[in-house]
């Protein structure tokens, strides 16, 4: 897909908040139809959702069950209408012409269908399935691309490709180095699973989301067939920000409590330096992006944040408005103010007009 033309998209990170945190008396995202109203009028115009796609899928005794029951890491498990909240979501979303990001987690379930997807003709068979439903519900054209697996072949997300792939349980975390072999196959998913998604749905981008240390990886790999590449920019990963705020010491207790402040006093005295070595990943990534032809996009970034800040801090807000102008100014279309603007963050959620002020940027490309 050509970056030339295309639609500037300011994108709200909904990611699985959306089946998650439905609890009628304390989830975030109870009111669908409230949330929905809030993230338009900050000046969102996409969302970037997991439709579950091995879910919503039929499997292959032909016997679709609409109720399914998730099983997030660490918390209790949920149950949900899967077909029936995304017809709902899709069609809200539509009226208030929203556009949707799918990316999938592929997220356990009780029958632990994300075991199933494993070659690529298996992420091409419930993306295809799910597209299809979304095209026969009449929602296709709003789907503004596709991230076939979040952040490939991260663990737990690829789950079924880690013995397929590498050789070894996914329980156990993959490689820092991959072997030609293992090479050689994760090459067959990027090519093969686009190649076939755009011969049966030739309107929707497909691509890949990607980390820091990934993206140097797939350099060695033929990336000809998709769209985009979705790299995520996290100054928390910058080793020299790690130990300058004290999260990369083994400090538990009191010490470790004073990590997030520090941070905060890191971005309030020294937010321009932080600034430049967030361009400078900024600018190796967008180098690669235009070597390979490829639309740059930045789904998640720049800094993260606890859930119980009470307000919005000076020194990240100031970063983050000048990450979104720099990203502007490389060409990036599609972005996240930040991948935390939703109401699970209340202290930077009810900044409305800085939400809305860094969303008038990226669609006006200014």
């Amino acid at each position: 897909m050509s970056q030339q033309g295309a639609q500037p998209l300011a994108l709200a990170c909904w990611d699985l908040s959306w089946l998650l945190d439905r609890d009628m008396r304390h989830g975030a995202f109870a009111s669908l139809e409230r949330v929905l109203d809030e993230t338009q009028q900050r000046g969102f115009n996409a969302l970037r959702l997991d439709p579950c796609p091995h879910l919503i899928a039929t499997p292959e005794n032909g016997i679709h069950m609409d109720r399914c029951e998730l099983m997030p890491a660490g918390r209790p498990p949920v149950e949900v209408k899967i077909r029936h909240s995304l017809q709902q979501l899709l069609q809200s979303a539509h009226e208030r012409g929203l556009k949707v990001w799918f990316s999938s987690r592929f997220i356990n379930d009780s029958r632990a269908r994300r075991s199933f997807v494993r070659r690529p003709e298996d992420f091409v068979a419930v993306w295809s399935d799910t597209l299809s439903l979304v095209r026969d519900w009449g929602y296709l054209d709003d789907v503004a691309g596709l991230d076939f697996c979040y952040q490939f072949p991260s663990l737990p997300y690829a789950h079924g490709v880690t013995r397929r792939v590498f050789n070894r349980s996914p329980e156990r975390p993959l490689p820092t180095r991959w072997s030609v072999s293992a090479a050689d196959r994760l090459e067959a998913y990027l090519l093969d699973i686009p190649r076939a998604l755009h011969a049966l749905f030739p309107s929707v981008p497909v691509g890949l989301s990607t980390t820091t240390a990934l993206s140097e990886q797939w350099r060695q790999l033929d990336t000809s067939e998709l769209d985009f590449l979705d790299f995520s920019l996290w100054l928390d990963e910058d080793p020299r920000y790690r130990l300058a705020s004290g999260e990369a010491m083994p400090t538990p207790g009191l010490l470790g409590r004073l990590a997030g402040p520090m941070k905060q006093l890191l971005l309030d005295a020294g937010g321009l330096h932080w600034q430049r070595r967030l361009e400078d990943q900024l600018q190796r990534r967008m180098a690669f992006t235009r070597l390979r032809r490829l639309q740059p996009v930045i789904s998640e970034g720049f800094v993260r944040q606890p859930r119980s800040l009470r307000k919005l801090p000076t020194g990240w807000a100031d970063l983050h408005e000048m990450m979104v102008v720099n990203a502007l100014t490389q060409g990036v279309q599609t972005l996240t103010p930040s991948s935390l603007a939703r109401p699970g963050y209340p202290w930077l959620w009810q900044e409305e007009e800085y939400l809305a002020h860094l969303n008038h940027l990226i669609l006006s490309g200014t």
